[in-house]
């Protein structure tokens, strides 16, 4: 395989460690904002999809209209409560299972800090997604609260049928994410830290490739120039 959520996670890791070790605070700032404008144009995308199909931007539509899956068993994703308030957990995921693996929790704790809500903020501005706990912080779970968002008991079977609905229409390949990632990181980078920051995501594409080989590295250079605040070519939920 040349591109999962594994590549996803271990990517940001090898490009936070790298820019963190350099540039130190200053990197890690870098590397937020990177993070936050990345979730943000992904909600964007997911909110284009959702008002395409003449659908309302609502906690609802936002589970449905997800941009990525996992591999099976990859995820232990859970939702105790939808009313009054939707509740979300997250016992398992590839991103803390490659980090803490390898001892990189420490860096990836800078992405799961801001990618959620700013996910949320992206697709409805006023959206609340309030991270409770996380599992980089050895906590159970990752705790989430959509504050002031419910689904009702009688919208339970309509939310059901439109995830059946939408199937796979709305996700992209691992390779698009992945190619998202490092240029949103790398333009946000560039942009505080300057251009002495290349050497060091030269550096982690380096040890990308060492980990995953030559085509996985060339997949991420290829997906750099995809314009990410635009809907990719969408179907329609209906179609």
């Amino acid at each position: 395989m040349l591109s999962s959520a594994s590549h996803h996670a271990m990517l940001f890791a090898f490009i936070t460690k790298e820019i963190v070790e350099e540039f130190h605070e200053l990197g890690e700032n870098a590397i937020e904002n990177g993070v936050i404008k990345y979730g943000y144009q992904r909600g964007q995308r997911m909110a284009l999809r959702t008002k395409a199909d003449g659908n309302e931007l609502n906690v609802m539509n936002y589970l449905v209209y997800g941009e990525w899956e996992a591999l099976p068993g990859q995820m232990d994703l859970r939702f105790p409560e939808f009313n009054p308030e939707v509740k979300m957990q997250n016992y398992k995921c590839p991103w803390h299972t490659e980090w803490s693996k390898r001892g990189l929790i420490k860096y990836g704790k800078l992405y799961c800090k801001h990618v959620d809500s700013a996910l949320a903020k992206g697709y409805k501005s006023d959206m609340n997604l309030c991270l409770k706990s996380t599992r980089v912080e050895d906590s159970e779970c990752c705790d989430f609260l959509f504050k002031g968002q419910s689904i009702e008991d009688k919208d339970q079977e309509l939310f059901k049928e439109l995830k059946r609905k939408i199937g796979n229409k709305a996700k992209m390949p691992w390779e698009y994410h992945v190619g998202h990632l490092y240029k949103t990181l790398r333009e946000v980078a560039l942009e505080e830290l300057g251009p002495k920051c290349e050497e060091a995501f030269k550096r982690a594409l380096d040890l990308y490739e060492k980990e995953y080989g030559q085509k996985s590295k060339n997949l991420v250079i290829e997906y750099q120039d995809i314009d990410y605040n635009v809907m990719p070519p969408y179907e329609g939920i209906n179609e």
